[in-house]
């Protein structure tokens, strides 16, 4: 991707995003501010704004790679509580400084707006189904049975209100959890079947803090050595992963928490709609769960590791 076209993508999604209105680019990664810079956006750290001598800009894009260098997520709020915020959070994912380009050069790839009403036109399906859906590709096939009140999580509008903060995963996703918090299982919004997996991501939360962030590390290694090893095919069985995950099992109950019991704690349709030949499913990176497909995912990373296996040929077929 050329610099022009990748600013020329930056700025129409800021556009979608703002109502047409310019953003500002916020990270805490001084060469990527400078590289976003050269390529003419307008980037800076959190620096200035953090130690009030800069005012928060109106409309920004937050990109962390590092937490440890930002405040709290509450108090963050307070700083940013009359600005618009599109939080890109690769700190959850990666904070390595080539990763952050490729997701940059992503966000340029996709359409805003486009995955939006991909999430709308998702969201009506799943509403129109009576009982079960099914999400079907090569070497998946998934039987859901849903819910009377259904729960998802997704943005069906582009821009963002004044004061609004939202994470990029709301567009370009349409997410269902089948257990809760607590690792309670849900008895109406049933997943069982197969999953072929072509790539795995993992991700903490921001707050998750002693003996188990720790775990990152190993978490990371895991999904690494298993991208190696797709695809695989694993079996869920009432919103529990029963099989395939192979040498690896022990390490992800041990990190995403082993209260869960391989409960399926999200289910997601991507529709980001990106150009598969542009993705790199090597990478453990937050625009990657989006790209395509649909994902399931195990462990909360409020308490764990969070971990996304990524079918990326299945899709939504209404049963």
């Amino acid at each position: 991707m050329s610099d022009n076209a990748l600013l020329d993508g930056i700025e129409a999604n800021l556009g979608s995003v703002f109502g047409g209105a310019e953003g500002t680019l916020l990270t805490d990664e001084p060469e990527l501010a400078a590289w976003l810079t050269e390529l003419g956006a307008t980037a800076v750290t959190f620096d200035g704004i953090l130690s009030g001598q800069v005012a928060p800009p109106a409309r920004a894009v937050a990109v962390p790679l590092d937490y440890g260098r930002l405040p709290g997520r509450l108090e963050l709020r307070d700083v940013f509580a009359r600005s618009s915020v599109l939080w890109i959070s690769l700190a959850s994912f990666s904070g390595e400084l080539d990763v952050a380009k490729y997701a940059i050069e992503r966000f340029a790839d996709i359409d805003l707006s486009g995955a939006v009403a991909a999430n709308r036109r998702v969201i009506t399906q799943l509403l129109l189904a009576r009982d079960e859906v099914r999400m079907s590709g090569p070497g998946t096939d998934l039987v859901i049975r849903l819910p009377e009140v259904l729960q998802l999580s997704s943005r069906t509008r582009t821009e963002l209100l004044p004061d609004e903060h939202s994470t990029i995963g709301n567009y370009f996703e349409v997410a269902m959890s089948p257990t809760d918090l607590a690792g309670q299982v849900d008895s109406e919004l049933v997943v069982s079947g197969t999953l072929r997996v072509d790539s795995v991501l993992v991700a903490k939360h921001r707050e998750l803090r002693g003996e188990r962030a720790d775990h990152f590390a190993v978490a990371k290694q895991i999904a690494a050595d298993m991208r190696k090893a797709c695809p695989l095919y694993v079996t869920i069985e009432d919103n529990r992963f029963v099989g395939g995950f192979g040498p690896w099992a022990d390490g992800i109950h041990a990190t995403s928490g082993r209260e869960y019991g391989g409960a399926v704690t999200e289910l997601a349709i991507g529709t980001g709609l990106l150009d598969p030949a542009r993705v790199d499913w090597s990478l453990n990176c937050l625009l990657n769960e989006g790209a395509a497909g649909i994902h399931l995912g195990v462990g909360n990373g409020l308490t764990g590791m969070h971990f996304d296996f990524i079918s990326t040929e299945a899709g939504l077929v209404r049963s």
